[in-house]
């Protein structure tokens, strides 16, 4: 007789089945649940696991290194070379360039969280190829595209972890992309342990950005709301005024013409415009109504959500006037 196969784990955390939370079995080139039997394909080393009937992505999207690719993953294997890689690169740095709202980020509250459980798990959800903490670190990076760094192939609306699984959980730019937010954050809620954390930052007033895979905006209030089933410990803007106009006329500028030769140009210009508007937004302190996207730093609720007439008191006391970045 043939012995079980292990369960399967990666980076020291025990896969499940996104669909029942079964621990998943298998090896190398795929993982089984023994529950429902659903057989989840792994590619170059990577466990895909999608949940299809809750997702915009399919199984078979994957194999043989297919699926979706993320915006974010051409910048380590760029084949453009001499003039034009200085170019992109150049553009990368303007597109990259930070506000001048400084607000906690995600390697802020991994500290905060280790500084009262140490050696915290982490779970980074859209981790846009970018690995938070160091190798020694327990922290597991999924996202729905493969790019460097990704651990899993995961989709927010059904996590394949078991419940109370982590300490701390990140999404950072995410929400907007799903087509359920309060359900991805109800998964957030599931697999964090009592008292863990989660960051997140969304946008507001932003245009669309990557296409069809751009469902969501929050007001500051809608953010806040979205997270009721957490106690805030800080909140706060992410983006200005300041980025708000330059994103704006980056968008008015590529929609004065749909050819090809104006649409690089205009983003181009746009690049150019936004880097320097940035630097505005913390001399524009009352804007949280016109906010480009919003932070929010919060602690598990083990009792009631919070009530909406709560949630409509704090914004007229404090973020309808300004900003709020509390620390606690």
């Amino acid at each position: 007789m043939n012995a079980e196969p292990a369960p399967a784990t990666r980076r020291g955390f025990r896969l499940r089945c996104p669909r029942d939370h079964a621990l998943l079995r298998g090896g190398a080139q795929a993982l089984r649940c023994p529950a429902c039997g659903t057989s989840y394909p792994v590619v170059d080393g990577v466990p895909v696991l999608i949940a299809e009937e809750n997702s915009a992505f399919a199984l078979a999207d994957y194999m043989g290194g297919g699926g979706y690719a993320g915006p974010s993953y051409g910048r380590e294997a760029d084949p453009v070379q001499g003039w034009r890689r200085a170019y992109r690169r150049f553009a990368r740095w303007l597109a990259d360039a930070p506000s001048s709202i400084h607000h906690p980020d995600a390697a802020d509250a991994m500290a905060h969280v280790a500084a009262h459980r140490p050696d915290p798990r982490v779970l980074v959800i859209g981790s846009g190829g970018v690995r938070l903490g160091g190798e020694a670190d327990r922290v597991i990076h999924t996202d729905v595209a493969f790019g460097p760094g990704v651990d899993a192939i995961a989709d927010a609306h059904d996590l394949p972890f078991e419940d109370g699984a982590f300490d701390l959980v990140v999404a950072v730019a995410v929400l907007e992309h799903v087509a359920d937010p309060q359900r991805c954050v109800a998964e957030i809620h599931r697999v964090l342990d009592r008292g863990g954390h989660v960051h997140a930052v969304t946008p507001f007033l932003q245009p669309v950005h990557m296409g069809a895979h751009d469902f969501t905006r929050f007001t500051p209030i809608g953010h806040r709301r979205l997270f009721r089933h957490f106690d805030e410990v800080g909140a706060g803007v992410a983006l200005g005024v300041g980025s708000v106009l330059g994103l704006t006329l980056s968008a008015a500028l590529q929609s004065v013409s749909a050819r090809r030769g104006w649409q690089r140009a205009a983003r181009g210009m746009g690049l150019v415009i936004t880097a320097p508007l940035r630097q505005l937004d913390r001399w524009l302190p009352h804007g949280a109504d016109a906010a480009g996207g919003c932070w929010f730093f919060g602690q598990r609720r083990e009792g009631p959500p919070v009530r909406d007439r709560d949630l409509v008191q704090s914004y007229r006391d404090s973020f309808g006037k300004a900003p709020r970045q509390r620390d606690g």
